[in-house]
C-alpha cells in the first residue's frame, strides 16, 4: 500500500491478473510489488485450499484500517505458494475482498509449501511497542488506556467485544485526544501511591472524569492516592476500603469492575452522596460518569 490507500489504481503499482500471479509462482520464488484488487484478492481466496481457520476479528480490524487509509507499504508480504496456495495473508485478502478497496502490497510468489510452517514464528509488535519507539511516556499504560477508551467510543461498556483496537486506530485516537497522554501519567503516578487498581482503568476513568470536570478530577485522583480529608461515609473512602479489601480476597479484580467502582464513586462525589459500602453488581454495564 501506499502511504494513503486510494481507490483509484493511477498512482498505485501495476495491478496483475490471477493467471499472472500463477505463471510467476511457476517460474520460481519471487518478490513483487503490486495493487491488489478485490478481483485478485477472490481469486486467490478461491484457490486456497489449505491455512487456518479464518479469525473475524482480525478481518474486521484490518477492513477499518483500510477504510481509513492508514495501512501503509510498510514491507509486509502476502506469500503464495507454487501451488497457489495462500501460505500467509489470507485475512489481508478476505479484508481487501470485503472493503472492495484496491491495495498496494508486496507479494512473494513460488514459495515451495512446506515453509508455511515456519511463518508468523516471530513476536508480534503491540501497540505499547509502537508508542515506545515514538518515545512516548508511559507507552505500555497509555497503550492500555487507548485501548480501554477505544472500546468505551464503540459503545462497550462491558468491555467483553473480542474486537480490538489497531495500531493506527490507537495512533489516531491519541492524535484526536492528547490529554490521554496526562491521564496515563496520572495513572502512573495515582496506582504507585494505591497500588489495588489498574494504571488502565484509572487513566480510563481520569480521561472520562477530565471531560466533564478538570477540578473536581484533580481533587478527586489525589483522594484516591492519599486518602487524605475523608470521614467516614465518603464515597473515595468506600472506594479504597473495597479496592482494598477485593485484592485481598480474590488477588485481581475483573477489569470492569474496578472501572464501575471508580464511575459509581466519582457520581457519588458529584451528587454530594454519602456511601459506606460500594457494591457492584457482576456483569453490568459500566455507568456512564455524570
Amino acid at each position: 500500500m501506499a502511504t494513503a490507500v486510494a481507490p483509484a489504481l493511477d498512482s498505485l503499482a501495476p495491478a496483475l491478473s490471477l493467471d499472472e500471479i500463477n505463471q510467476r509462482a511457476s517460474e520460481g520464488p519471487a518478490a513483487l510489488r503490486i495493487t491488489i484488487t478485490p478481483e485478485l484478492a477472490t481469486g486467490l481466496l478461491r484457490q486456497n485450499r489449505k491455512n487456518r481457520n479464518l479469525r473475524e476479528a482480525t478481518v474486521s480490524s484490518y477492513m477499518r484500517d483500510i477504510r481509513a487509509k492508514t495501512w501503509p507499504l510498510n514491507g509486509e508480504t502476502i506469500k503464495i505458494a507454487s501451488t497457489g496456495d495462500v501460505l500467509d495473508g489470507q485475512h489481508r485478502l478476505y479484508a481487501i475482498e470485503r472493503v472492495r478497496v484496491p491495495v498496494e502490497t508486496f507479494i512473494v510468489v513460488g514459495l515451495p509449501p512446506e515453509t508455511q510452517a515456519t511463518m508468523d514464528a516471530g513476536m508480534r509488535r503491540t501497540v505499547a511497542d509502537a508508542l515506545g519507539l515514538a518515545d512516548e511516556p508511559n507507552a505500555t499504560s497509555l497503550a492500555a488506556i487507548l485501548r480501554k477508551v477505544w472500546a468505551w467510543e464503540q459503545g462497550d461498556r462491558r468491555f467483553t467485544s473480542r474486537n480490538s483496537p489497531t495500531t493506527a486506530e490507537c495512533q489516531r485516537l491519541l492524535m484526536r485526544h492528547p490529554e490521554l497522554r496526562r491521564s496515563a501519567e496520572i495513572a502512573v503516578r495515582t496506582r504507585t501511591a494505591f497500588p489495588h487498581i489498574s494504571q488502565s482503568a484509572l487513566g480510563t476513568a481520569h480521561y472520562l472524569f477530565n471531560a466533564i470536570s478538570t477540578a473536581e478530577t484533580a481533587w478527586f485522583f489525589q483522594r484516591v492516592a492519599d486518602g487524605a480529608e475523608l470521614s467516614l461515609g465518603h464515597p473515595v473512602l468506600a472506594l479504597r476500603n473495597r479496592l482494598t479489601s477485593d485484592r485481598a480476597k480474590e488477588g485481581s479484580i475483573p477489569w470492569d469492575r474496578q472501572l464501575a467502582y471508580l464511575v459509581h464513586t466519582w457520581n457519588s462525589v458529584r451528587t454530594d452522596r454519602t456511601l459506606t459500602r460500594l457494591q457492584v453488581k457482576a456483569g453490568s454495564r459500566v455507568p456512564e460518569p455524570k
